[in-house]
């Protein structure tokens, strides 16, 4: 399959499930969560979902949550009639942001350790 066709229909994905999650699901766990981006197989029977959510620890109970919602977001994109064949569903919490924080946390520390070597 050609990779310029998996983007244009990755886009589409992400543009879809993000509006289904943000505004077609009523779900208390989540109402903030954030798609930060899909990813689809090359045979397009697999959709990874990476998500994040403001408050890290509830992130089983978001992930249960879209799990359950999963039969929802599939018949959304049925709908939709982009794709014949829906993929399966796959979430995954998106460590991108957690990451960044520990690396901000590193550099703070080094600049503080730089900064205490000058004052001596």
């Amino acid at each position: 399959m050609a990779r310029i066709r998996i983007k244009r229909l990755e886009s589409e994905l992400f543009k879809l499930i993000s509006t289904t999650i943000s505004f077609k699901l009523r779900d208390n766990n989540l109402t903030m969560v954030t798609v930060t981006g899909v990813r689809l197989s090359n045979d397009l029977s697999y959709l990874r979902i990476y998500f994040s959510h403001f408050d890290e620890t509830k992130t089983e109970d978001v992930l249960r949550s879209l799990k359950k919602s999963g039969g929802f977001i599939k018949n959304e994109i049925a709908k939709a009639k982009f794709m014949r064949k829906i993929p399966e569903l796959i979430f995954e919490y998106d460590k991108l942001e957690e990451n960044a924080r520990d690396l901000d946390k590193i550099f703070a520390k080094i600049q503080a350790e730089e900064k205490g070597k000058n004052d001596h």
